[in-house]
């Protein structure tokens, strides 16, 4: 839950300007030529890119660029939601209602039709009832997120500045590679064995929030109302500011940060060697001892912030 908060802040895009950057350069340990990270905000404005000198110098001196995914990548998405359809499903044919039992079941119902509309009753919403519950956590949480985000319009921005990177990339011709990569299959059995083994943790999590739901939604909509101070670290370039408040995300979600930062350390160095590279991804994946900077210069890497 806090991490789908959290998440949604470093959406947050109010009163960018010409100075707004976490961009780092990095250079050192044998390097020919330099190589470029964009720490970004998901859905800032693309348009706001022509203002930033610090990446068109960097855009300037690279010839590829890696993001976490490419969201421009059809087949690569075909297979993405095919894998994630796979960890949705309850195994061995079972239902929601087998998980919750009738008096759970009908609670959910209630909540769902209420708050998103989704009568699970009907035979239209029939795929519903073999997802994990997770899944009906995940879809009461977006509810909230949407109401939020009315508030927030520089928060629904279509030009997202991730797929404007790789716009632009392509358009000068450039390889696009990923830094996620999808899960191979015998990963994917793995991490529903993972899904399965934790189903009453999912039904805790599940319950806690429809039985206190007014109480949580009015909690996340209060802490939309201050999410303009992380806004403010990037569009001041205050990198040290944004570190510590990142600092409780990192510990508290390792498989967000870094667990993903580890396994995508390999690629980042094979492509800086193989030729002068731009980064762009999440400004959380950044920061902390298990962040893409401090992995960086551990391994020898000169990283530094440019700030103009």
């Amino acid at each position: 839950m806090k991490k789908i908060i959290i998440t949604a802040l470093l959406f947050m895009a109010a009163n960018v300007t010409i100075n707004a950057q976490f961009i780092f350069r990095i250079s050192g340990n044998g390097l020919e030529k330099n190589s470029y990270i964009l720490g970004s905000l998901h859905i800032l404005s693309g348009d706001l890119l022509d203002s930033i000198p610090a990446y068109q110098e960097a855009e300037n001196q690279c010839q590829q660029l890696f993001v976490e995914t490419d969201i421009t990548d059809q087949q690569n998405n075909k297979d993405i939601r095919a894998a994630g359809q796979q960890l949705l499903t309850l195994p061995d044919g079972m239902t929601i209602s087998d998980v919750l039992g009738e008096e759970k079941m009908n609670i959910l119902k209630e909540r769902m039709k209420v708050s998103c509309h989704v009568n699970l009753d009907d035979s239209v919403a029939k795929a519903y009832l073999h997802y994990q519950p997770f899944f009906f956590t995940m879809m009461l949480n977006v509810t909230i997120q949407f109401e939020a985000l009315q508030k927030y319009p520089a928060m629904r921005n279509g030009n997202v500045m991730d797929g404007a990177c790789m716009k632009r990339a392509k358009d000068r011709g450039w390889k696009v590679g990923n830094l996620d990569r999808l899960q191979k299959s015998e990963e994917v059995d793995k991490a529903k064995e993972t899904m399965a083994a934790s189903i009453d943790a999912q039904v805790d999590t599940l319950m806690a929030l429809v039985n206190n739901f007014d109480e949580r939604k009015q909690k996340i909509l209060k802490e939309f109302e201050g999410a303009q101070i992380l806004s403010d670290y990037w569009t001041a370039g205050d990198y040290e500011g944004f570190e510590k408040f990142m600092k409780s995300e990192n510990e508290s979600y390792p498989n967000i940060y870094a667990n993903r930062n580890k396994k995508w350390m390999p690629t980042i160095v094979e492509a800086i060697k193989e030729m002068p590279t731009l980064f762009v991804f999440g400004a959380g994946h950044l920061t902390g001892p298990d962040g893409v900077v401090r992995m960086l210069r551990d391994a020898g890497y000169i990283v530094t912030q440019i700030k103009k």
